[in-house]
């Protein structure tokens, strides 16, 4: 890739990630941090040892899901001007190279002084955890929502080199995550906040819902947020695969275990649910839960004219 596009490549994946981050709450991070390298075993793409990491962006936060825990996100931003390797090997390969920078990033920033002083500011916890985040996008048409996520499994040799846990964010799941919200923000009179569920770790007395999206949701392929309408809170899920019996059973049984006693009422949303198909499914699947005091029922997030065929 020639220099020029090169540098319009990384502007179009700065953009993308900013737009992103902003959705998720994720608005007053640091960016563009210089950090020092502190192992002889980086190297660069000549082959010499490094001297410095560009650290694109920092997020910390208090972790809504574990007591005593301050979580240190490092973004790493990497876009395709031409989309996605179309090849598998190449795909792989470039994937590989991405969370291993992406390791040495944090096996440095950890121990960097300007940051370590940030962190400190910050009104933490006793323990600090660092994770990276890799966003990695297609500012091409034909790929801009491409998942290439299905083959993070089948890469080999990761466990041996990398020590800190890093996380992929592809096309598809900037998609879903910000369909989801607009959807939302679509609902006449609504206000929302991310949902946190009651993983048993935190005090009770913690708020279970906030401004920001945890690490953890950000990468799960279900999106809970607290939604009030008329005074009203319900609970909506959105999920991130296509609608069958199954999954929406399954959809069901997770928000009820969500919710305890705090909404009335739950909706679950699909990318492709459509009331003229999938009605008879999903009063089938509703059925084990028909003793909760609950109203459940599914919709679609994606916006279409079927969409009117959905009973409030």
């Amino acid at each position: 890739m020639s220099g020029e596009k090169s540098k319009s490549s990384g502007e179009y994946g700065e953009r993308l990630t900013d737009a992103f981050l902003t959705a998720i709450g994720w608005k007053q991070g640091l960016k563009s941090l210089v950090i020092p390298c502190t192992s002889d075993k980086h190297v660069g793409s000549g082959g010499a040892p490094r001297k410095s990491h560009g650290d694109d962006a920092v997020f910390v936060y208090n972790n809504p899901f574990y007591d005593g825990r301050t979580d240190v996100i490092h973004v790493s931003v990497k876009n395709n001007i031409d989309g996605y390797p179309e090849r598998e090997h190449k795909l792989r390969s470039s994937l590989k190279g991405y969370v291993t920078e992406a390791n040495e990033i944090i096996e440095c920033a950890q121990y960097d002084a300007q940051l370590q002083e940030i962190i400190q500011n910050f009104n933490g916890r006793k323990r600090k955890e660092h994770s990276g985040l890799l966003i990695w996008t297609s500012s091409h048409n034909d790929s801009a929502s491409r998942d290439v996520l299905t083959y993070v499994a089948a890469l080999k040799g990761l466990a041996e080199e990398c020590t800190r846990n890093v996380y992929l964010v592809d096309g598809a799941r900037i998609n879903f995550i910000l369909s989801a919200i607009a959807h939302i923000e679509r609902e006449k009179g609504s206000t929302f906040s991310f949902y946190y569920p009651d993983t048993g770790l935190v005090n009770k007395a913690d708020e279970r819902h906030g401004s920001f999206l945890p690490l953890e949701l950000v990468v799960a392929d279900v999106l809970p947020l607290k939604v009030e309408i008329n005074d009203e809170e319900r609970l909506y899920l959105y999920v991130n695969q296509p609608f069958d019996r199954a999954s929406y059973t399954r959809s069901i049984a997770l928000a009820l275990s969500f919710t305890g006693g705090w909404c009335r009422e739950i909706k679950v949303g699909f990318p492709d649910y459509n009331s003229a198909q999938h009605a008879t499914d999903a009063a089938a699947a509703r059925l084990p839960f028909e003793g909760r005091l609950k109203k459940i029922s599914p919709f679609s997030f994606v916006p279409s004219n079927l969409n009117a065929l959905e009973v409030d």
